[in-house]
């Protein structure tokens, strides 16, 4: 058996057996546990203004405080507790007024930090949440239509059975029509189970995201600057790249960790243009090879963090055709955020084993595919600065300025020796992208930027100019 496939096994077994020693403790007798302690709170913490919170706090005569009612009185902390600083959210310099207290209900879960959040093991009952965005793209050098366009609709919903077993799923409407005349769809982004046993470890299994990348994991179009997501979450890493899985998570202090065992790509979909995108399995998932992926967080200091993931899994599913191919990922991103500044950055490498092999099946039955690289490489830095930060608005509001230079090369290392087949030309891409981001309340961005991108061929040069409106609740 390959090793890859003896890990995912290994990952498997003891998932089950960790929800089979797992007791659950037994009820308290109090109809409301007490809020959680600022000791029981760990790495940085951000202390919410009276203002911020959404349920007030008790009479000073009563002798007890009364019991909230309804989920979004269960979401909202107490007016002395802490919140810690693990969501990326907060992972940033967010004025404390401008954060509210239901950004941490239950609906928002593409992230492990609301799990193991300990105010969503006391909510009951269904949360309903959502993101979208509209966006116009023009062409400034009349290279194609202006394209206006409702990109996405998405909503999600959150339920806890009980205070350990929690439900997550999120639905998504591309361009406004699904029909076979449209190139609209609809599809399941993500469903997923959590056992929560301890903090420090704890059980998912069902589709999510794949741990990979900043914006791949938190694809929300208001959360990140300019209109479209940077050219390594599109030509390296597959953003959103969702999947089967199963394994575990959890925090000890400001180190937060995902392992999980999941099904592999499939190499005939991969391409000279976008590397292994065309690869993801969607629906009818083939299981003949699985891999393993993984993730570790910290979050030394407020407003940074630090991020190292990787991805091992054999991609031939079985065809004799394709070789023994196996994909690796490895990729590091990192955020820092403070008076105003903002610097984000981030560097994925993608190495393909028996990209040969692969190449002589591709220029049999899709020669427009190949060649496929043995290595892509991509990577931005990002540099930001709100303009409304000297004004402290009790809002809020902010106005980022910002600047992204972003590099992907798909055809990093080609084996083009022993076809005689030559590297193809024009995907050793530049971006230039500089913009605003304008955000009048939290969960709402308008944006606009200005992006000129050229590959390594003369006159490829294109300009576009973006604009969006985002939104999430």
């Amino acid at each position: 058996m390959p090793p890859s496939r003896r890990l995912a096994a290994l990952l498997w077994v003891l998932s089950v057996s960790g929800l089979t020693l797992w007791q659950p403790a037994p009820a308290a007798a109090q109809p409301s546990p007490p809020p959680p302690s600022h000791d029981t709170a760990s790495g940085p913490v951000i202390e919410l203004p009276p203002e911020a919170e959404a349920a007030p706090s008790p009479p000073p005569a009563a002798p007890a405080p009364p019991t909230p009612k309804g989920p979004a009185a269960d979401a909202a902390p107490a007016p002395e507790e802490s919140v810690p600083l693990q969501s990326p959210y907060l992972v940033g310099d967010q004025p404390r007024r401008a954060i509210h207290a239901r950004l941490f209900s239950l609906a928002r879960e593409s992230q492990i930090d609301v799990s193991l959040d300990p105010r969503a093991a006391g909510q009951r009952g269904a949360t309903l949440g959502g993101y979208g965005e509209v966006t116009l793209n023009v062409p400034l050098d009349r290279s194609g239509p202006a394209i206006a366009d409702l990109r996405r609709t998405v909503l999600y919903v959150g339920y806890n059975f009980t205070d350990h077993i929690r439900y997550f799923a999120e639905i998504e409407w591309e361009h406004a029509f699904t029909s076979s005349d449209e190139k609209g769809e609809i599809a399941v982004e993500q469903m997923i189970i959590d056992f929560t046993i301890r903090r420090y470890f704890n059980v998912r299994a069902g589709m999510t995201i794949v741990p990979i990348n900043l914006v791949n994991l938190f694809h929300e179009p208001s959360t990140f600057n300019g209109v479209e997501r940077p050219d390594v979450d599109v030509y390296i890493i597959p953003s959103t790249w969702k999947q089967l899985m199963v394994g575990f998570y959890g925090a000890v202090g400001a180190l937060r960790y995902q392992l999980y065992a999941t099904p592999g790509l499939r190499a005939e979909g991969f391409t000279a243009a976008t590397g292994i995108r065309g690869g993801v399995q969607g629906n009818l998932t083939k299981t003949r090879d699985f891999g393993v992926t993984g993730r570790l967080d910290y979050a030394p200091l407020l407003g940074m963090n630090l991020g190292l993931s990787g991805y091992f899994a054999g991609a031939s599913q079985g065809d004799p055709n394709l070789g023994d191919t196996r994909v690796a990922i490895a990729a590091l991103d990192g955020r820092y955020s403070r008076a105003g500044f903002l610097v984000r950055a981030q560097l994925s490498y993608v190495y393909i084993d028996h990209a040969e092999k692969l190449n002589q099946t591709l220029a049999l039955i899709n020669p427009a595919a190949g060649p496929v690289a043995r290595q892509l490489l991509g990577g931005y830095l990002e540099v930001g600065y709100d303009l409304l930060q000297s004004l402290h608005l009790r809002s809020g509001m902010q106005l980022a300025a910002f600047f992204r230079y972003d590099r992907t090369n798909t055809q990093l290392d080609v084996p083009e020796a022993q076809l005689g087949v030559p590297r193809a030309g024009g995907f050793d891409r530049s971006a230039y992208v500089t913009g605003l981001t304008f955000k009048p309340i939290f969960e709402v961005a308008v944006k606009c930027d200005y992006t000129y991108r050229h590959s390594e061929l003369a006159g490829s040069g294109t300009h576009l100019a973006d604009f969006a409106l985002a939104y999430q609740f």
